[in-house]
């Protein structure tokens, strides 16, 4: 089994200070297993500062983690924080990954690292805690390239993770985060492996009544790029078509209409963002679009937001009581829709998981890596927009 430790600490200028609180949280001596390995959240601000390099050299195991815009643990939530979470155990063996620079979509780029990692387990991995760089999306290496390529040359491993986020326009500072150093285009991943270990997941976007009827066929879509839908050019078939009133230049409306895609599977339809339209009014989005797939549009506010959190988190508790530790990432989108209300979500998480024994340790994300099961118990790792991912362990 897994044993999980959590630690926060506020103190960005401080290094001494800082490392002393987490360690002092940790209490290593009294509670490290024979195998462990560290994840880390925080805001650039520790990465500057210099926290996140000392804490990394202080800590006697692999740390990997990102740049994200609010985190919590035990009974606290914050922004400007540094959260960290411990796994360790006897029966239970872990190997961390790093890839070489990535500028293409080159999957032997991650066959060379994953393959580097593995060997260091006695058995195949039952799951990757993926952090893989926003900066590559440029090269259609981005979320998608990483879950698909990673669950194939790993056999079928589920990938759960995120990208990482910061507070600026472009998001040009969002870090991953190996072992004290930062990186842009890297990939960082931790490959759990053990007989015991069963991981769980859950998600929610939007709920049914936030979905519009409107349904569609993608009929053009090229990587991240959506040009129709119903052979209908995409803005035409928004505005004119299901009647949607969108301003295509501005950022704040196009990024209040989520488009789902149902792929007939049986499986939850996986949520993509459009981020904007180019001068040839095609859409450019989060993620990559599939032809044939079908298309839907949902609604999206702070309430649906909300609530959807408290649901899924209903749902965790009834079900997963004894778990050893619960991993959680929440989009950026979902965050920057409480405006300034911006620690709402986190507060909900905090308040719902206060009663419970569970660890756990949240982020927010730039784009959501999660299986999703279809009716038969069958997992597909895929990468999500506007998402709450979940992962019990």
């Amino acid at each position: 089994m897994i044993r999980t430790l959590t630690a926060i600490t506020r103190e960005v200028d401080d290094v001494e200070l800082a490392v002393s609180e987490i360690l002092g949280q940790l209490n290593l001596e009294q509670n490290l297993l024979r195998n462990r390995v560290g994840i880390i959240h925080c805001s650039t601000d520790f990465v500057d500062s210099g926290v996140v390099e000392s804490l990394s050299g202080a800590l006697p195991f692999r740390v990997v983690g990102i740049t994200t815009l609010g985190s919590a643990v035990h009974d606290e939530i914050g922004e400007i924080v540094l959260t960290v979470m411990v796994l360790t155990g006897d029966d239970v063996n872990f190997a961390v990954g790093l890839t070489e620079p990535i500028t293409s979509r080159d999957e032997s780029v991650l066959r060379d690292a994953y393959d580097a990692a593995a060997v260091n387990l006695s058995g195949k991995p039952v799951l990757a805690i993926s952090y893989f760089p926003l900066s590559t999306a440029v090269f259609g290496a981005g979320g998608d390239f990483v879950a698909s390529t990673l669950s194939g040359i790993s056999g079928g491993v589920p990938v759960f993770g995120t990208m990482p986020v910061d507070n600026t326009h472009d998001f040009h500072e969002a870090k991953i985060l190996c072992d004290g150093n930062a990186y842009y285009d890297r990939f960082a991943f931790i490959l759990i492996q053990g007989e015991n270990i069963k991981p769980r997941f859950y998600l929610t976007s939007i709920s049914d009544e936030d979905i519009r009827k409107g349904r569609g066929v993608v009929t053009d879509a090229r990587g991240n790029l959506l040009y129709s839908v119903d052979n209908i050019p995409i803005l035409e078939y928004l505005k004119d078509t299901l009647g949607i009133a969108l301003d295509e230049r501005d950022p704040s409306s196009v990024h209040m209409i989520p488009l789902l895609m149902d792929f007939g599977d049986g499986a939850p339809p996986v949520v993509r963002a459009m981020n904007s339209f180019n001068t040839d009014n095609v859409a450019v989005c989060s993620g990559e679009l599939v032809n044939g797939v079908s298309l839907l549009t949902g609604r999206f506010n702070k309430g649906i937001v909300l609530n959807t959190t408290k649901k899924i988190l209903q749902k965790i508790l009834e079900v997963e009581g004894g778990a050893s530790g619960l991993l959680i990432y929440s989009c950026a989108a979902r965050y920057w829709t409480l405006g300034l209300d911006s620690l709402a979500e986190l507060e909900i998480m905090r308040d719902s998981l206060l009663g419970s024994s569970i660890p756990y340790l949240t982020g927010y994300s730039c784009g959501e890596l999660c299986p999703v099961q279809n009716p038969s118990g069958e997992l597909t790792s895929r990468m999500h927009n506007y998402t709450f991912i979940a992962c019990a362990f």
